[in-house]
């Protein structure tokens, strides 16, 4: 009867307590998150993947998956394994018990996969472990595109500076990259000059391992002075690369340039983003990430904060634009 009294007696207190009620619940309103299922319903799922370029779907499975898929069986709380194996990649997704912690579900796939990271083949890169829920929504994508860089030099650039630029946003989660052409050395091998000169592939590929290195030589001790010393046998820019020694005969040196066509280039052919927007239906190089928010914050708080962000990055150098599909 306390507060009805005061209600009665003292209105003006009552409409102030019924003001900061509205204000808060307005405030808090803005910042609850969208999520298309409530923490505990959503079933907590882990992705195991892993690539091994240019190997077959059968090698994948008998050399990769079912080694890992063996390892991983055993973790508590899987409700169901479901893995897929295809030409150069492996992918498993384990799904847990809706009361095992997602965090803790990953840490555990994390330790037993790293127990068999020796076993799997070396030519495959390591394994990525990926948690997966309803909150890990892509939030944001970005578009870097450019009329004077080519897909190269804009795909380099934005690898180098941007990702780690946008990464440092407030509760992005993690950002995924689309469309990126590697830049990569591209060494074609011409049969007739290889033949010509009593070689074979495996010979110029020992060449390209064994003496294009930079390692530590150990370190050289005086009485006021230590020295370290490296073995620096890198090659710096592709006219270098040219001239690499691959087999030294009687009469001369073969060179990699005597047997070969070298060339900057993408890592794969196959690999292809554009962007197009009303004011720009011809823009031919471009290349794309998506950001992916944090399970427990609000999507629209992410995408106003990268907004900032990259409106504040337009200016890291000239030749490009950054824009944004939300």
């Amino acid at each position: 009867m306390y507060i009805t009294e005061v209600s009665i007696k003292r209105p003006v207190v009552a409409w102030v307590l019924s003001l900061i009620l509205i204000v808060f619940g307005l405030f808090v309103y803005s910042e609850l998150p969208v999520r298309e299922l409530p923490d505990g319903l959503q079933p907590p799922v882990v992705q195991v993947k892993v690539d091994y370029k240019s190997a077959s779907a059968p090698i994948v499975d008998q050399e990769i998956t079912q080694v890992i898929e063996d390892v991983i069986g055993g973790a508590e709380g899987i409700k169901n394994i479901d893995s897929k194996s295809e030409n150069g990649r492996s992918s498993i997704n384990i799904e847990f018990d809706t009361d095992i912690e997602l965090d803790d579900a990953a840490n555990d796939i994390r330790e037993r996969v790293a127990r068999v990271v020796d076993n799997l083949p070396s030519e495959a890169d390591a394994p990525q472990i990926l948690k997966q829920a309803a909150g890990f929504t892509t939030t944001m994508w970005l578009s870097v595109s450019s009329s004077t860089w080519s897909d190269l030099e804009l795909g380099d650039y934005a690898d180098r500076y941007l990702i780690d630029a946008f990464s440092s946003v407030k509760n992005v989660g993690r950002i995924l990259l689309g469309g990126l052409r590697e830049l990569s050395v591209r060494v074609w091998i011409d049969p007739i000059k290889l033949a010509a000169n009593n070689m074979t592939i495996q010979e110029v590929e020992n060449a390209l391992r064994n003496e294009n290195i930079s390692l530590p030589a150990g370190t050289l001790e005086a009485e006021n002075i230590d020295l370290t010393i490296n073995l620096d046998k890198s090659y710096n820019n592709i006219d270098e690369l040219k001239f690499l020694p691959i087999k030294k005969t009687k009469d001369k040196i073969v060179r990699l340039t005597d047997v070969a066509n070298v060339e900057l280039g993408p890592v794969s052919e196959k690999t292809l983003f554009k962007a197009q927007s009303k004011n720009n239906l011809n823009q031919k190089n471009s290349w794309d990430w998506y950001l992916r928010k944090k399970w427990c914050f609000h999507s629209w708080a992410i995408k106003r904060n990268t907004k900032k962000n990259y409106w504040g990055k337009k200016n890291f150098t000239w030749g490009f634009k950054i824009r944004s599909f939300v």
